[in-house]
């Protein structure tokens, strides 16, 4: 998974991967009994829970950032 500074843009994700994301939509569909329309709800549903990961995880990244930053302006400050 791409964290803050090493993310694969979503552009070109979906561009790459169209057709291997229709064929899994299609082969889910065909192996569970679902229809394209409720496998595609679950796809969406997955998606939504991995972004909210991957947000989860890049604030925390910024956070450890900022917290750096507060560290050096802090030693700085304690120099002078």
């Amino acid at each position: 998974m791409g964290t803050l500074f090493n993310q694969t843009p979503r552009k070109d994700y979906f561009d790459n991967d169209n057709v291997k994301f229709l064929d899994t939509v299609k082969t889910l569909a065909r192996d569970h009994g679902l229809t394209v329309e409720e496998t595609c709800r679950i796809l969406e549903l997955s998606v939504k829970i991995d972004a909210y990961d991957r947000k989860d995880e890049q604030l925390a990244g910024v956070g450890r950032l900022i917290k750096d930053l507060i560290d050096e302006i802090s030693m700085l400050r304690e120099r002078l």
